[in-house]
């Protein structure tokens, strides 16, 4: 096994050209929504999919909340995606990894552990200063503090979804409603078979395209519906690919690359054609490490691989102490649901149609 990539190394999957591109997008997210903002776009908040029913709607633009947050480092952006745009960033970083010394090691060891964990301590400062509910999960405190601290970037938060199912993100929604207006969409459990499950779902999206063309000013767009539907599902059948190499034994993404993909999907970078094209372009470049047999298969090798399940708020030191321990800490909920989809778009039925159905089919159907 020769040329193998390092185990276990958080850092080392950004020499992926398609993850320096997905991370800088995702960095540049308060940016974009600023300029946006100032276009007259109504911004749609959130922190959970899915919001690519939000596209039907020219005029509003969906943002997953820890996308607003400012690094330390965000003065260094506009150098970096010079860099990248022009490829030297990604020679940059391989030249970086493979020829290794103190002082790079010290930077990117700074940068995993402390900068990270500055960045989202500080936003649940904020929320904690603004009297939150400090018993809830990681990932509501710190999309609060975000929600708080860019306050006039919003428009409306939309809730519910997977989220009903949990009292800290209804404590979440709940408290925003006092600020700003909510749309929680209900969901309840099942499947096609549980008929009230249906009718629920089928009058909340209607519910919800009633509320975006009164807030948007605008109609309802079924071709935009389901071209995004189609972007969504082409995205999933990367995602599912991906997780191929998962059940295989190897750990073709680590930690911070995998929370990076899941934020991405959230809201689809605010750009779903380059969203998908980036997620299509980060199979290939995995799969051709594959066949180029440059993994290590941690099942084979004994490696101990940690799989964390629901909220992705962790602490982003974490990743980095299993690391250190001589395991792999994945966060795969995404990659497993892609894999589980029975969804198939059928174009006998109109693009509304077309999304209950797929609401209901992507649901729990009985209970988690």
């Amino acid at each position: 096994m020769k040329n193998k990539l390092p185990i276990n190394n958080l850092v080392n999957d950004f020499t992926l050209q398609s993850i320096l591109d997905i991370g800088l997008k995702y960095l540049l997210g308060n940016k974009e929504i600023n300029k946006s903002k100032r276009k007259g776009v109504s911004i749609i908040g959130s922190f959970l999919p899915p919001l690519e029913m939000i596209y039907a709607f020219n005029n509003a633009l969906p943002i997953f909340l820890p996308r607003l947050i400012e690094f330390e480092y965000d003065q260094y952006l506009p150098i970096l995606h010079f860099l990248n745009k022009f490829g030297f960033l990604n020679n940059i970083l391989n030249y970086s990894f493979r020829n290794p010394n103190a002082l790079i090691n010290k930077l990117f060891s700074d940068f995993d552990q402390s900068g990270y964990s500055r960045v989202f301590s500080g936003m649940i400062d904020i929320a904690a200063n603004a009297n939150y509910y400090m018993d809830t999960c990681v990932q509501t405190r710190i999309s609060y503090g975000a929600f708080i601290k860019y306050f006039n970037l919003f428009d409306m938060v939309l809730g519910g979804f997977e989220g009903n199912y949990c009292l800290h993100f209804a404590k979440f929604y709940e408290r925003i409603g006092l600020y700003k207006p909510v749309f929680y969409f209900e969901k309840p459990y099942g499947n096609e078979a549980n008929l009230d499950a249906v009718e629920i779902i089928g009058t909340e999206f209607d519910r919800f395209i009633d509320k975006m063309e009164n807030f948007t000013k605008e109609k309802f767009n079924d071709e935009r519906l389901l071209k995004i539907l189609e972007i969504q599902q082409e995205i999933r059948k990367y995602l599912s690919l991906i997780h191929k190499l998962y059940m295989k034994g190897y750990v073709p993404l680590h930690a911070a690359a995998l929370t990076l993909v899941h934020g991405c999907y959230v809201d689809l970078l605010s750009d779903p054609i380059f969203c998908k094209n980036k997620m299509k372009q980060l199979t290939n470049e995995l799969y051709r490490r594959y066949k180029n047999n440059d993994f290590y298969n941690y099942k084979e090798e004994n490696i101990p691989r940690i799989i964390i399940a629901g909220s992705p708020g962790f602490d982003p030191s974490l990743p980095s102490i299993f690391e250190a321990a001589g395991a792999a800490f994945l966060y795969l909920d995404l990659f497993q649901s892609a894999k589980d989809s029975k969804f198939k778009i059928n174009k006998k039925y109109s693009s509304r149609d077309l999304y209950k159905r797929y609401l209901i089919e992507t649901n729990f159907v009985n209970g988690i």
